[in-house]
């Protein structure tokens, strides 16, 4: 018969502490390469020099990032030359009014799918509606085909997604170092408990 004493708890249960440090290295991951992925999803491609109408939101910032790397259509496009004087309109349809382009207020840059693009300009839509948007190079100079995207929000989207991994990986981390650091505690004091000599009562 085995009268030794058994310090509780079993060692298995840091082995909960360990699965949840894996479930938010996994969260971390998928959530990282899930959002990269479709960072582009809701840009609009136009090969310039080239104009595009697009439905646009009301009283919302939009960005134009140019590609230096793209694809379009399943042709591929590598801008490398200059593309200095370059420049963009944007009209809208129901109000004939100009928007005004300015630089971007944040830098934005991306690189996936096969896709590199910077963030060039930026402009401010009045209703919604319809919005055409020419660009093209300056009269009496020229430069190579290159590619624009149009869309909003891709910042915020770059920073959920870096806030939304990092709160996985972290959050994972510090529950499952927190089970780990608990069973370790109160095995110590189990121990101690287990080491004081056995009181006989008067």
């Amino acid at each position: 018969m085995n009268d030794d004493p058994i310090v509780r708890p079993s060692w298995w249960y840091c082995s909960l502490g360990v699965a949840v440090i894996l479930v938010g290295l996994g969260l971390f991951l998928h959530t990282l390469l899930h959002g990269i992925n479709h960072v582009t999803d809701d840009l609009t491609q136009i090969v310039v020099p080239g104009e595009k109408n697009l439905t646009l939101m009301p009283k919302l910032s939009y960005t134009i990032f140019l590609e230096s790397e793209s694809v379009v259509d399943g042709r591929i496009y590598s801008t490398t030359d200059s593309v200095n004087g370059l420049t963009c309109g944007v009209t809208s349809q129901a109000s004939g009014n100009k928007m005004n382009t300015h630089r971007p207020s944040v830098n934005t840059t991306y690189s996936v799918g096969g896709r590199d693009g910077r963030s060039v300009l930026e402009f401010t839509t009045e209703e919604a509606g319809v919005y055409h948007i020419a660009c093209g190079y300056d009269e009496g100079s020229h430069g190579p085909q290159a590619v624009l995207a149009v869309g909003s929000g891709v910042t915020g989207r770059i920073l959920s997604t870096i806030i939304k991994s990092l709160a996985s990986f972290f959050g994972g981390g510090v529950l499952g170092a927190s089970i780990i650091a608990a069973v370790f505690i109160l095995r110590q004091r189990s121990k101690k408990r287990l080491a004081r000599p056995n009181q006989t009562p008067l």
